[in-house]
């Protein structure tokens, strides 16, 4: 597999939607929120110069196998799907019905998320990595992530967060060969999780 890793901000909008589907791969709540949030979140951290993103596109089709993104400010983010309040409320209620345990969950980790930075000010989290199913196995997270931490590195960030499902084996080792090292362990409404940190 030949491929090249571009800045996310260097990418067409309307390829947006297939790193949309690559991340509905993803068993995290963004995806369990639906389509329609995910898609509304890339448009989010696309647009936000705040933001670190990586992808990796295969060098002769051009498809795209994965992402990364990185934010200093994550809770920025998920809150700024807010910001078309008619289309939030719409969305938020037909998850209310369909979904109730989701939309409970959602409630659990917006609380859950202030403060997870500490207020450090040299610090950035990785949101969130993934490849697509059919590329999985072939170290192509560890290197979207490192892609990150070298970004984050040369924007000035000292320290990298990151929380990983005590599930996910293959994010955890991923990010422990990066480098990163368990900080604590907790819970996050349904989801169990390691709070990892690494200096960059």
């Amino acid at each position: 597999m030949n491929y090249i890793l571009h800045d996310l901000h260097g990418i067409s909008p309307d390829r947006l939607p297939r790193l949309a589907e690559i991340h509905m791969g993803d068993r995290g709540l963004l995806a369990r929120l639906g389509y329609p949030f995910v898609l509304r979140y890339f448009e989010i951290a696309y647009k936000d110069p705040r933001v670190i993103g990586v992808y990796a596109q295969e060098n002769e089709s051009g498809e795209l196998l994965g992402y990364g993104i990185a934010s200093p400010e994550p809770e920025s983010l998920t809150s700024q799907l807010k910001n078309d309040r008619r289309w939030f409320i719409k969305e938020i209620v037909k998850l209310f019905f369909t979904r109730p345990h989701v939309f409970i969950q959602l409630v659990i980790s917006s609380i859950t998320i202030k403060g997870q930075m500490n207020n450090e000010s040299d610090a950035i989290e990785c949101v969130y990595f993934s490849v697509d199913a059919k590329y999985r196995g072939q170290k192509l997270g560890r290197t979207l992530q490192r892609a990150l931490m070298d970004e984050s590195r040369k924007a000035g960030y000292k320290k990298m967060f990151a929380s990983i499902e005590t599930w996910n084996q293959a994010s955890l080792i991923a990010t422990q060969s990066n480098g990163f090292v368990i900080a604590k362990t907790f819970r996050e409404g349904i989801y169990h999780r390691y709070r990892m940190e690494c200096k960059l």
